[in-house]
């Protein structure tokens, strides 16, 4: 397995439902009592519910992130993981973006750095993939219109040999 490998599997584990569990308490807790939430405890619920295996649960922790980032700190770690989100969804472009961003606060970040090599070779795989498919699928349409062409012209003879 290489070190690739390992950052993938790392990105893909999701975390234990315990934790989001217990960071939601703590940040409704903080949403009850305080004026604000503090970014700690906005970024701990966030990265929990960004590792989590459900989509809605991923989206919710971007927009947190995303709060986080609009509110004036533009922390490599928030920047890091909106690009972990975005991974996590496939969603590719937005995640690509934010990893360039987090290259340009902190240059040669290694997280980062890797991150954005996985997203590549996720982009072209999923591209072969979808060509695969659709080349499967024109195969299939080709093929079903030479079988109906076929059948056609079967009608078309049967029917002048009754003439």
């Amino acid at each position: 397995m290489t070190q690739l490998d390992d950052i993938i599997e790392d990105l893909d584990a999701p975390v234990d439902e315990q934790d989001i569990i217990e960071h939601e308490r703590l940040y409704n807790e903080e949403l009850q009592s305080k004026p604000v939430v503090s970014s700690r405890t906005q970024f701990g619920y966030a990265y929990v519910l960004v590792k989590s295996p459900y989509d809605n649960d991923i989206r919710k922790g971007i927009r947190l992130l995303e709060e986080l980032c609009q509110s004036g700190v533009d922390q490599r770690d928030f920047v890091y993981y909106l690009a972990v989100g975005h991974y996590r969804l496939h969603d590719y472009t937005p995640a690509m973006k934010y990893c360039q961003r987090v290259l340009e606060m902190e240059p040669g970040n290694q997280q980062a750095t890797q991150l954005l090599e996985i997203i590549k070779k996720k982009r072209k795989k999923d591209a072969m993939i979808g060509a695969a498919v659709l080349g499967g699928g024109a195969v299939a349409l080709t093929g079903g219109l030479l079988v109906a062409g076929a059948v056609v012209a079967a009608g078309l003879a049967a029917f002048k040999g009754r003439r």
